[in-house]
């Protein structure tokens, strides 16, 4: 096993060991503050704040309070850290959504960076609070794997019960949402929903009042594992084990032993553990001047009788072993390319593992694939992330190493699911195109008047990046009262951006906008403005933040660019892999950070 220690300097935050930083690097420190020390959920996720701490070099100050009923107390050590200072960063799980907000205002008016993890503080409670990200299980999506696991077994029509957590908490409405909806979705009937404030004892109640008012339930999901194993107390003291069945979410060892004995349905996954590590990574990441995506989703899995031996948490040796991970970006002649590439070489000698970079001199699909057969030919790859020239262009060799069970991360150019016949994916890692598109609109938005005439210049036709940065776009626009007039495809191509963008400045005389969909096409388009003799006419935004728009931004020419940082897209492929080669889970979708620069916030 190797030891790695990184340099702050260049901005190699992580530290791969146990072992302390250079007597240069003063040690980061960060308080994460938990909810109790009553529930297993968050004594793992201390254990996963542990393993970050060792993996990382970083002195983490861990928080929790005796019961789940002492949101007064975590409030008030809240404040005693506040007090005491010395903290780079605060990570925070609230009791409930809003009941550390008066101390979180304080940190934010100290200029401390704040993430939210697991009990998520909602948007509109956020006044006077900044919060750099906020770290959750997608807990709509675990309620759904609930609702899937019963349909499974169960017929349409067949009635089953919901017992939530807390009221007002965003987990419990979200998993029962998720699971409501994917119940319904599958024809089943909800007839109860009732809160147990996530305590077995009330839980067996509730269950129990379930089972006399609805002598026919045939399942039961409860929004945590304490509340299912109440529930489970109630159908064996009503002689109902055979029929009834439960599931739930959280995956503490006790409902993982239900499991095994077939007691219990199946629990879905959390990984508080996981959930801590990410949230430690994005502090640093902020605290070395990087950009973190605002939501950031932790791994869900569901663990029934199939699966319960080997999908539990698996955080081991914080030390980091010798990999090799093949990277295969799209093309050399592209600026956003390159930067991915230095992404990869920074992961690289951060992570102290060896990464090889596959490209083309040009977009040519059929040469990309050459590359990826090559390498698995060769052989001695742990693991390979993928930006394919098109979405399904190199579907073939995937194939091939998803039956060799080779991790697979996808990036950037996402391959669609019904196109992934044969390829297992761990992830997929992307800017979250939508909402690029969408800041660009909102961009627009403040800068034209009502029913203004906008008009797109979109990507390569088969392009999911180009589709979804459109379509966020065009969603935003017109909510905001514009009006699209045109939208056309220029195939990534600055050249033939500045010909579709001289027909529309023609066909359309009273355009006040053009989005496109990448910044080469964003300066085409803009070339085609200004020789028209349109510049203080028609606002041009595009999206990657390439240095060519930076500089046009700078000098006031172009309105905006969306800056999506391959860098970090291919360095949370790295992360990513790193984790699956150590048999960790990942989100399948991992977002890539986003942000709108305009000629306020270029800097010099």
């Amino acid at each position: 096993m190797k030891q790695h220690q990184f340099s702050l300097i260049l901005c190699f935050l992580f530290c791969l060991c146990a072992a302390p930083l250079t007597a240069q690097t003063p040690t980061l420190r960060i308080g994460a503050l938990i909810k109790n020390e009553s529930n297993p959920f968050f004594l793992t996720m201390a254990e996963g704040y542990r393993f970050a701490a060792a993996r990382y070099g970083v002195e983490i100050v861990i928080g929790s309070t005796p019961t789940e009923d002492s949101a007064d107390d975590q409030l008030a050590q809240l404040e005693t850290w506040l007090n005491e200072g010395g903290f780079d960063a605060l990570i925070v799980t609230p009791f409930r959504a809003t009941s550390l907000n008066s101390a979180l205002q304080q940190a934010t008016d100290r200029g401390i960076p704040i993430i939210n993890v697991d009990e998520l503080i909602p948007a509109d409670a956020l006044d006077g609070i900044t919060l750099a990200a906020q770290v959750a299980s997608n807990n709509v999506r675990a309620g759904a794997l609930a609702a899937d696991l019963f349909l499974d077994y169960l017929a349409p029509g067949d009635p089953v019960a919901v017992i939530e957590g807390a009221p007002g908490t965003t987990s419990s409405s979200d998993r029962v949402r998720g699971f409501t909806e994917g119940a319904l979705f599958g024809r089943l009937s909800v007839v109860a929903s009732q809160p147990a404030n996530w305590d077995r004892a009330q839980a067996y109640d509730v269950a129990a009042n379930i089972l006399q008012s609805f002598p026919d339930v045939r399942a039961i999901f409860a929004a945590n594992d304490v509340m299912a194993l109440g529930a489970l107390e109630a159908i064996d003291a009503a002689g109902l084990a055979d029929q009834v069945l439960v599931a739930s979410v959280d995956a503490i060892p006790e409902a993982l032993d239900a499991v095994r004995a077939g007691r219990l349905a199946g629990t879905v996954a959390q990984y508080p553990d996981e959930m801590a590590i990410l949230a430690v990574e994005a502090a640093l990441k902020l605290l070395a001047g990087r950009p973190v995506a605002p939501q950031i989703e932790a791994p869900v899995v569901m663990i029934s009788a199939q699966n319960v031996d080997t999908a539990g948490s698996h955080l081991g040796d914080p030390t980091l072993g010798d990999l090799r991970i093949g990277a295969l970006i799209k093309n050399e002649s592209n600026p956003f390319f390159l930067t991915m590439a230095d992404g990869y070489r920074r992961a690289a000698a951060d992570y102290g593992i060896d990464v090889v970079i596959g490209s083309t001199p040009t977009e040519n699909a059929a040469d990309q694939l050459g590359i990826l057969e090559t390498w698995i030919n060769e052989g001695g790859f742990d693991g390979f992330a993928v930006t394919p020239v098109r979405a399904t262009s190199i579907n073939h060799a995937l194939v091939t190493l998803s039956q060799a069970n080779m991790p697979l991360v996808n990036v950037d150019e996402l391959i669609p699911a019904d196109a992934l016949m044969g390829i297992t994916l761990e992830a997929q890692i992307a800017s979250n195109n939508v909402r690029a598109g969408a800041l660009a609109a909102d961009l627009i938005v403040s800068r034209v008047e009502l029913e203004a005439e906008v008009a797109v210049i979109g990507g390569a036709a088969d392009t999911t990046s180009s589709a979804d940065r459109v379509r966020g776009f065009i969603e935003g626009v017109m909510r905001g009262g514009l009006i699209v007039v045109a939208n056309q495809p220029a195939d990534w191509d600055r050249a033939r951006a500045t010909e579709v963008a001289t027909t529309l400045l023609q066909n359309q005389p009273n355009l006040r906008a053009i989005f496109a969909a990448n910044d080469e096409m964003g300066l085409g388009a803009l070339a085609a403005v200004e020789a028209a003799g349109l510049a203080d006419q028609v606002l041009v935004v595009s999206v990657d933040a390439i240095p060519e728009a930076v500089d046009a931004v700078r000098a006031g020419r172009l309105a905006g660019t969306v800056a999506q940082y391959p860098d970090e897209m291919a360095y949370l492929a790295v992360e990513a892999l790193i984790k699956v080669i150590e048999g960790r889970p990942v989100a399948p979708y991992i977002e890539s950070p986003v942000v709108l620069i305009t000629a306020a916030t270029v800097g010099g």
